[in-house]
């Protein structure tokens, strides 16, 4: 397993093929940018996104990272069913976790 820290909030997690972001937001109080966290070069590969809560600077590039990888799904709290339609016109599948849910990725290819 590999773990990369992007800054801020964040990470990026490589294992058993899959590779899983979580927080894929954006710098958004540095000079009002909304300056990507992840590299562009990095989005294809990424196979699963994580938010952990429906505020911009955690989920702003997810809809165009899920656009970038054909494979792509993405996993946000309850709070934001905007943020949901929106990444489903990308082709995603985003599935709600409540509090103390789980999943198991290790049967997904």
């Amino acid at each position: 397993m590999n773990i990369k820290y992007y800054g801020y909030n964040a990470f990026l997690i490589e294992s058993d093929g899959k590779v899983i972001a979580i927080d894929p937001g954006n710098l958004f109080f540095y000079w009002f940018r909304f300056t990507t966290l992840f590299p562009e070069s990095e989005w294809h590969r990424i196979t699963y996104i994580f938010i952990t809560h429906g505020d911009p600077d955690h989920y702003w590039h997810a809809d165009r990272i899920a656009k970038a990888s054909n494979f792509t799904r993405t996993y946000n709290p309850a709070d934001d069913e905007l943020f949901k339609r929106e990444v489903e016109k990308t082709g995603a599948k985003c599935v709600i976790l409540h509090d103390g849910d789980s999943i198991d990725l290790s049967g997904e290819s």
